[in-house]
């Protein structure tokens, strides 16, 4: 960031005028030095708020700021998905402009300026701490802040999209990172990830409403409500801009989609805009133009009264109500086409109209159908066709994933990989709306997944692959399966498949094959595919490789490889926990709870959530010191956070032998069995009753898993 300019003269203008305000020509209120806050919460459509005449949910906070604020009723997010829509609101961009068209395979460039950029000139610090891995700072959008907190723990067993922290976690960092800086001009990002699924309101929200989306949009309110009561306590609130917003909708199946990502109808995209200015400026005004994300930043700088940078293609939202006539704002998704094989979306929504560009086009008349339940693009010819000139003008032609580098490409071809990335099916792609009853296939056999069933996950799955064979996610929730299934081999070849097809992909996808080669007890290969994914997570790939050496007993080089982690900001306290596993296997027990106690105290610190093994390694270390009653109760804390920890269960039969309870020491094993329902799974409890000499439990379970 560049050297901060002005800010004593800022300082002496808060501290004497509580920002200093005037009124210009075009009514914007200008507040140099004013605080700027965004709170982003994710999912929210706007027609599930009262403040847009919802009345099936109850938000008092957002209530209250809205009738401080201006209420903008037809605002439309670029992308719905969480990063490329908060690229676009960062930028002010349109996603082909900014060209982050999806969560996984693009990455902002340093050249496209953000609000924090736009900011520094103006003597303002900028700060962020977000709630969902997607959101991590190295997907670029990290790079211009002076604080961006992403402590988000990765975990192998969870999707990168469901990696998320709880919103009140974040604020916690919020306010500690904004009470430091209350009398300085500051920029903060707030996200908050609720009420993306899975839907687990709590209580009382959770009894409450019978929808569970609504209950985690009251949630959301609770937690936003917190900070901004926080605000006024620290006098921030008054003079501050604080603009509240969602980065999409969701679905909820009145389309067929049940969440977001596919489809552009208005449950997907139409999201709640409220702005607050400094003073309260405009206060309970409402603004039913159509808008878009991208206007917020050029929004911001008019009221700090910085200079929007070149590029920008929003508008200020405090713009004369003539400047906004006729506009139309335009949304795309290339979700469909990169991780379903179909065709991606483009649309143009305007005042009376929303047009969605996609092989069977759609017209709807949002006036008299806001829920888009009519075409009328066949009654309609004339502005059907004036939106479909005007979508054409606005470009955003498909663009792949940010293509392998010349590194990775070497490593992918000495792997035997990118022999062919083209699609396998060649002619026009599918309508998103005719591929529906495939997705609800999808939906029911990740469903079958997460209940166990992977056998009849894969089986159905591979219907879809046989006749869809670009749907990517589909060939990744298939080697998932497999893998669970203990056919690794099967589990490979459809990884290498989602690969083939998604290249730019390389990094996660190779993570996931090093994992199974290590199980298939193949080490030096999962340590080759290990490597290929240092670029995509560098901390998970070091991380990889330091388990595998542990599991060779190559104490030294494992803590070689998990000391590269320490510090890395999603993986730094699994490394902490890794080097107290190495720690313990060389019955080093005091140092490993040590360095274990160490993370958790940290953990607690960074408000950054459960730490997968963190209690299984304080259980383990406890156990060698033979401190058997505090060893069984961290033990059985691991299990009830992480109850698909194999180890954990293990250990804790060990604890119920070695204090002569054997019928509780296999209800640690059936457990461990009905946690994770593979042959693998049954074959471990195998190993772990015959370590113990347990020669009839042994021998039982021997037989459970070749039944299996």
């Amino acid at each position: 960031m560049s050297t901060r300019v002005a800010v004593g003269f800022l300082l002496i203008a808060l501290t004497i005028t509580a920002c200093r305000r005037k009124e210009q020509s075009s009514g914007v209120v200008a507040a140099t030095g004013a605080p700027v806050i965004i709170i982003s919460i994710d999912t929210l459509r706007a027609d599930h708020l009262p403040a847009y005449g919802y009345r099936s949910v109850e938000t008092p906070a957002i209530d209250a700021l809205r009738r401080d604020s201006i209420l903008f009723t037809n605002a439309y997010a670029q992308v719905p998905l969480t990063l490329p829509s908060h690229v676009s609101l960062l930028t002010g961009r349109l996603p082909q402009s900014h060209r982050v068209r999806d969560n996984l395979g693009y990455k902002l460039t340093s050249d496209i300026p953000t609000i924090p950029a736009m900011l520094d000139p103006g003597g303002y610090e900028s700060g962020a701490a977000v709630s969902a891995y997607v959101l991590r700072a190295s997907t670029g959008i990290g790079s211009s802040f002076d604080f961006f907190d992403d402590r988000i723990a990765s975990r192998r067993d969870v999707a990168l999209g469901a990696l998320m922290r709880p919103g009140a976690d974040t604020v916690e960092i919020a306010k500690q990172w904004i009470s430091g800086r209350s009398q300085k001009p500051f920029f903060f990002l707030l996200h908050l990830f609720e009420p993306h699924s899975p839907y687990e309101p709590p209580e009382p929200f959770r009894s409450r409403y019978p929808l569970a989306y609504d209950g985690e949009i009251a949630s959301a309110d609770q937690i936003a409500g917190t900070f901004i009561t926080w605000l006024k306590s620290e006098g921030i609130y008054d003079r501050a801009m604080i603009v509240l917003l969602s980065d999409h909708g969701e679905g909820l199946g009145e389309h067929g989609e049940p969440e977001h990502g596919i489809f552009l109808y208005r449950e997907s995209i139409h999201v709640p805009l409220i702005v607050k200015l400094p003073g309260n400026a405009r206060a309970g005004e409402t603004v039913a133009d159509p808008t878009g994300l991208v206007d917020v930043m050029p929004t911001i700088a008019a009221v700090t009264g910085s200079r929007t940078p070149e590029g920008v293609q929003g508008k200020s939202l405090l713009q004369p109500p003539a400047a906004a006539a006729g506009r139309r704002i335009y949304s795309e998704t290339l979700y469909p086409r990169i991780h379903l094989g179909w065709s991606e979306l483009r649309s143009l929504a305007g005042a009376d109209y929303h047009f969605i560009e996609a092989p069977k086009p759609e017209l709807y008349d949002v006036r008299s159908d806001p829920a888009e339940t009519k075409n009328v693009l066949a009654g309609a010819r004339r502005v059907y066709a004036s939106m479909r000139e005007e979508l054409a003008r606005e470009g955003g032609a498909f663009e792949e994933p940010q293509a392998v580098d010349p590194e990775e490409a070497k490593k992918l071809a000495a792997l035997g990989y990118l022999g062919s990335s083209a699609p396998s099916s060649t002619g026009p792609r599918l309508d998103p709306k005719d591929g529906m009853p495939q997705l609800a296939v999808m939906m029911h056999a990740m469903k079958l997944a997460r209940d166990g069933r992977h056998q009849d996950a894969a089986a159905s799955l591979r219907r879809i692959v046989g006749t869809s064979p670009d749907f990517v996610d589909a060939w990744n929730q298939l080697a998932m399966s497999l893998e669970a299934l203990g056919r690794y081999d099967e589990s490979i070849a459809a990884y290498r498949k989602s690969l083939e097809l998604t290249p730019a992909m390389a990094g996660e996808l190779s993570l996931r094959m090093a994992g199974v080669l290590q199980r298939m007890g193949r080490p030096d290969e999962a340590v080759d595919h290990a490597l290929l994914g240092e670029k995509a997570n560098y901390g998970g790939a070091h991380l990889m490789i330091a388990g595998i050496e542990l599991e060779r007993k190559r104490y030294a080089r494992a803590e070689e490889e998990a000391r590269k982690v320490l510090g890395d900001s999603q993986n730094d306290l699994q490394a902490r926990v890794m080097i107290a596993r190495i720690y313990g296997q060389q019955d080093r027990a005091a140092e490993a709870l040590a360095m274990a106690r160490d993370a958790a105290a940290e953990a607690e610190r960074r408000k950054s959530g459960p730490v997968e093994s963190l209690y299984y390694v304080v259980g383990d270390a406890l156990a060698r010191m033979q401190q058997y009653g505090p060893a069984e109760q961290a033990l059985r804390r691991e299990i009830g956070i992480f109850p698909q920890n194999r180890p954990a269960y293990a250990s804790l039969y060990l604890v119920c032998m070695l204090t002569n309870r054997p019928a509780e020491a296999g209800a640690a094993l059936d457990a461990m069995v009905k946690a994770n329902p593979t042959r693998g799974t049954a074959l471990f409890a195998a190993e772990t009753a015959a370590a113990m000499d347990d020669a009839r439990t042994a021998a039982m379970w021997r037989k459970r898993a070749a039944a299996m």
